[in-house]
């Protein structure tokens, strides 16, 4: 099994795993819609900014239901239009906000012809507000100290402001159980589980500061007419975007609400496998 294949099983936190095991439900509904507003209004603020063209590759479940027939989630997916070098959007959302679980996406995986790192946002409830928005790079951080300081020197104070707040809000940081998800985190994310007053004064500003700062490195990206370097980049892209995918700890929840099959089928349209129908031309 060489390095670049899964070792590993999605794990979720302690506290969550202990949550479900009790079956116990909590009623996560205002915390929910004010995550999933702030999730709606990015939405609203890229495609204002961005140009984007539906795929309809899954356009069957743009809204699902659970095993028992009730409305579960929503999966929608985009690409970038003319010269926007986004090259998968994923907009989705899975869970009962009154059965305490839920699971938020908006991610934007970027096209081998650039450098620019993709933009990462998901929310949701675990019971608490669930937050991460990051910059995922294309490269290792520490053998290209000149990409960090490109692309993540700018943003750094964001974080930094972050970190400060969870410490002087007496706020336990995110530290997820799977050190492959620890690993994936650069080291300028805004991230956390907290009290829905910490998320909406000390994270929501924060975040759709990091999402701005990262449209405008979109519009302003040069395009990389390096055959090489794109055909490396395109393939570590495939290879992070599966690893990140098919490990997400929610998994196996999804898959308890939905059925494997459902579930299997919705983490390969998360890995951008799907395509108006078609298999993704992996490498």
């Amino acid at each position: 099994m060489t390095q670049s294949q899964l070792v590993t099983k999605p794990m979720m936190t302690e506290e969550f795993a202990r949550h479900l095991a009790s079956g116990l439900k909590m009623d996560t509904s205002e915390i929910y819609q004010q995550v999933l507003s702030l999730r709606d209004r990015i939405w609203d603020y890229v495609r204002a900014e961005l140009a984007f063209t539906e795929d309809l590759g899954c356009q069957d479940i743009h809204e699902f239901t659970d095993l028992a027939g009730n409305p579960l989630g929503r999966m929608r997916n985009f690409t970038g239009q003319g010269d926007n070098p986004v090259d998968w959007v994923i907009h989705s959302n899975i869970g009962l906000p009154e059965n305490t679980f839920t699971n938020i996406h908006l991610t934007f995986w970027m096209k081998d012809s650039t450098d620019i790192p993709h933009l990462g946002l998901a929310f949701g409830t675990l019971p608490e507000a669930f937050y991460y928005a990051d910059l995922m790079p294309r490269y290792e951080l520490v053998t290209h100290p000149n990409y960090v300081e490109k692309y993540y020197a700018p943003i750094n104070h964001l974080a930094l402001e972050h970190l400060k707040a969870l410490h002087e809000e007496g706020v336990k940081p995110f530290h997820a159980a799977m050190p492959f998800i620890r690993a994936s985190i650069s080291p300028c994310a805004i991230c956390g589980v907290g009290p829905l007053a910490f998320f909406k004064q000390h994270a929501e500003a924060q975040i759709m500061a990091l999402v701005s700062y990262w449209v405008g490195l979109v519009k302003q990206a040069r395009l990389d007419t390096d055959a090489e370097a794109c055909a490396e980049r395109r393939q570590r892209d495939y290879q992070q975007r599966k690893n990140i995918v098919y490990l997400d700890p929610a998994n196996p929840i999804a898959e308890r609400l939905v059925g494997k099959d459902a579930a299997d089928r919705l983490v390969r349209i998360l890995a951008g496998e799907e395509r108006n129908g078609q298999p993704y031309a992996q490498v």
